[in-house]
């Protein structure tokens, strides 16, 4: 695949280290689906209905950079997209309906978080897409973040960030409350002394683990009070 790159492949957009920042999810008894490629395969977060090849923030495989720079030497075929989806896109979330499937055999409701990072200066430590109050109930937005703030960081809603496919597809579920979780970079990264094309370095990394998972542990032991309708 890479070799039709039209860019280093350490110059593309990924979310660097976030599978690491969350290792602890399973302690917490926390159910967890990742999948081990990166967005410019197929990225997940993307209606696999909508735009197949284009814009970096609105199709399943991107054609271009966030700064509109051509990703490819040449536009990819219709055959070598469907394969991406194929292996990348239908997987996950087949899987994560699976989870969700079974879990909800045991439990009245669900609370998925959908984790990502963010490289901008946007403001904020962290951005939660409810995609204004259609994926999730307000009980629970407010329970995440208020373990969030709890800890120290700064929490913005719906700003810029309101929720991918991932979320979109649980609008209006009446058993699971779906979040998008944009975590700064900035907090755990040295994105300002970054030497391309390697990729920065850690940056106050197990400070920010330590908050991350003080505040997810506070909300799975509150989410009694936000399970009810």
């Amino acid at each position: 695949m890479a070799a039709d790159l039209a860019v280093n492949p350490e110059f593309l957009w990924c979310d660097w280290l976030t599978r690491e920042l969350y290792v602890f999810l399973p302690d917490l008894g926390i159910t967890t689906v990742t999948t081990p490629f990166s967005r410019f395969v197929a990225d997940v977060n993307r209606d696999p209905a909508g735009e197949q090849h284009g814009g970096f923030w609105t199709s399943v495989v991107a054609a271009r950079m966030p700064n509109d720079r051509a990703v490819y030497r040449r536009p990819l075929t219709a055959a070598e997209i469907g394969h991406r989806v194929a292996m990348a896109h239908t997987p996950f979330h087949r899987t994560l309906d699976a989870v969700i499937g079974r879990l909800l055999g045991d439990f009245p409701r669900l609370l998925l978080l959908d984790l990502h990072s963010f490289g901008g200066t946007l403001p904020g430590d962290v951005i939660l897409g409810d995609r204004h109050g259609l994926t999730a109930r307000p009980a629970a937005i407010r329970a995440v973040s208020a373990a969030l703030s709890a800890r120290g960081l700064g929490v913005r809603r719906n700003e810029r960030f309101t929720g991918g496919w991932t979320v979109r597809r649980f609008a209006g579920s009446e058993r699971v409350d779906a979040i998008q979780v944009e975590l700064s970079q900035r907090r755990y990264l040295d994105l300002d002394r970054r030497v391309f094309p390697a990729p920065p370095r850690p940056l106050a990394f197990d400070t920010t683990q330590l908050l991350l998972r003080a505040a997810l542990a506070d909300v799975v032991a509150g989410s009694a009070q936000f399970t009810a309708a």
